[in-house]
């Protein structure tokens, strides 16, 4: 009969860690691209009524969008050493 147990070491060795240190390294090259890009398109503003309007909306709300963008810099910071820990690991 033959043995027909799973097991997590036959499946995911050294190469499988190899690889997956791969990926994270495509997921920080994708983030950090996908975060230059979003700051690209952020800076084109058409002018007129409607980007004035949105300009003083955005000034009003100046201190509380500091604060979301603080805790997703200091997020992202922590999640980028994790994963520079992890690879170097």
């Amino acid at each position: 009969m033959e043995n027909t147990s799973w097991s997590w070491e036959t499946h995911f060795d050294i190469d499988s860690l190899v690889l997956l240190k791969i990926l994270v390294v495509l997921i920080i090259f994708i983030w950090i691209r996908e975060t230059l890009r979003w700051r690209r398109r952020k800076r084109q503003d058409p002018g007129g009524a409607i980007s004035q309007a949105n300009a003083r909306e955005r000034h009003q709300w100046r201190y509380v969008r500091w604060v979301f963008i603080l805790i997703k810099t200091a997020f992202g910071l922590y999640m980028l050493g994790s994963l520079i820990q992890f690879l170097l690991r």
